[in-house]
């Protein structure tokens, strides 16, 4: 597939190193010739330097036979625009980034008109990933599938746990058979397990199964924290007012502190229920004085990662129960993996799961739906289909399929309710199927078959 992707700053570069692994045809599009002659040298891709709102601009770059156009520059009335004009010039899909929260609000009841395809907000994607971690406090990221009917939560098998030195067989009799072990992440290697695959000290599992069943075997195995009551952010960029705005419709407790005094006040305007402090977040003696130590989880959200490192160290000192990490660029997240921070979170990396997913539902051939897509590192999918007629093998036990080496089926919602596959387990018509994979280009169900 072609894509045209305007904007050459992060969230540009991560979709480009997502799309090129998926061998589509992508251009670059930026109006600064060295951020252009940066993305074409370091991924190998075409390259247009030009303003992705002017006609000859996106003709040069084959916008008419284009099957996506993703606008992703600094300014939503840029991206907005982009995608109004290459839709006129035949452009078959487009997706435009829209931060602000009065232009997203709005982007439903306008999108149609406008010819979007896709309105995508990294910072409200961010922050309901960070709220679905504070609602689990104990894992260290998690996303929900079949609409929240299954969970995947990541794990850190820290020395001294019971479950290290048994099998992954031996764990579902110890523990009960509710959860499924979908994915190992081992010194940086991606392990899907069998059963005889042994737990290791400073494993990371990946557990899929009902919420209910997780916090119950987080419970047996010693490492369950209950919801986080109070929450104590640093920054108050948009992720920190999405964030805020959902905690306290959930009943936690939120403080907000921001450096920029004009800032506090529309976040004072806009978040009645938070309390919103004045002040630099990388003073102690402001966050000790402001009762950091006393609060349930604390977010880093500055827009500079490493000052967000250096306060999750410190609030990690005082023993704050969870900590959130927000991190823009991947090599200081490669760095920062050994400081033994809970969570570390990347809006670019949300971003991308979102739009290739969005990608890949549009290329499939069937009909098949996927309903979501998450990349587990560079290596690890799990994708979540709905089975339709088109899937060959329906009501065949699975014992009975020919499924890939490195394709397990992590879980099936069938009818409103998780059903952890055996042998036996059939797939009906309108499953929900969710895949823990390392094949690349899984788009349809049937891809799993041999």
């Amino acid at each position: 597939m072609k894509i045209l992707i305007i904007g050459a700053g992060k969230i540009g570069a991560t979709l480009i190193e997502n799309f090129i692994k998926e061998q589509h045809d992508v251009v670059i599009i930026d109006t600064e010739p060295q951020q252009v002659s940066a993305m074409v040298n370091r991924f190998d891709v075409n390259g247009v330097v030009g303003n992705g709102i002017e006609r000859d601009t996106l003709l040069e770059a084959g916008v008419a036979d284009a099957d996506f156009l993703i606008a992703c520059t600094s300014r939503d009335e840029i991206n907005i625009l982009c995608c109004v004009l290459a839709k006129k010039l035949g452009v078959k899909r487009t997706i435009a980034r829209v931060r602000d929260p009065q232009y997203f609000n709005e982007m439903e009841n306008m999108r149609e008109d406008l010819g979007l395809d896709l309105a995508f907000n990294p910072e409200l994607q961010t922050a309901i990933e960070i709220e679905r971690v504070l609602k689990f406090p104990s894992a260290i990221t998690v996303e929900t599938f079949a609409g929240g009917k299954a969970t995947m939560v990541e794990f850190a098998i820290e020395q001294g746990n019971s479950i290290i030195g048994k099998s992954v067989m031996q764990l579902c009799k110890d523990y009960g058979n509710d959860v499924l072990f979908g994915m190992i992440d081992r010194n940086g290697n991606s392990i899907i397990p069998k059963g005889d695959c042994v737990i290791e000290e400073n494993d990371v599992v990946y557990i899929i199964g009902g919420e209910d069943s997780i916090s119950a075997f987080a419970k047996k195995i010693k490492i369950f924290k209950p919801r986080v009551k109070s929450a104590f952010i640093i920054g108050g960029g948009k992720i920190a007012y999405y964030l805020s705005k959902n905690l306290l419709n959930s009943g936690v407790s939120v403080k907000i502190m921001e450096q920029d005094k004009s800032r506090c006040e529309v976040l004072s305007e806009e978040l009645s229920g938070a309390t919103v402090l004045f002040g630099d977040g990388t003073d102690h003696g402001i966050l000790e004085e402001e009762g950091l130590k006393n609060s349930d989880a604390c977010i880093t959200l500055t827009g500079i990662d490493e000052e967000n490192v250096i306060i999750s160290l410190f609030a990690k000192m005082k023993k704050v129960g969870k900590i959130v990490t927000k991190i823009d660029r991947p090599l200081i997240s490669s760095m920062v993996k050994d400081f033994g921070l809970d969570t570390i979170m990347s809006p670019q990396t949300v971003t991308a799961s979102h739009i290739v997913k969005f990608v890949r539902e549009h290329q499939t051939q069937t009909g098949e739906e996927i309903n979501n897509l998450y990349l587990l590192g560079d290596k690890v999918e799990v994708i979540e289909f709905t089975a339709n007629e088109c899937f060959p093998q329906l009501n065949v036990p699975l014992k009975r399929m020919k499924i890939k080496k490195n394709v397990l089926i992590g879980g099936i919602v069938r009818n409103g309710d998780f059903v952890l596959p055996s042998g036996d387990t059939t797939i009906n018509l309108k499953d929900r199927i969710i895949l823990v994979t390392q094949e690349k280009l899984i788009d349809e169900l049937k891809d799993i078959l041999l």
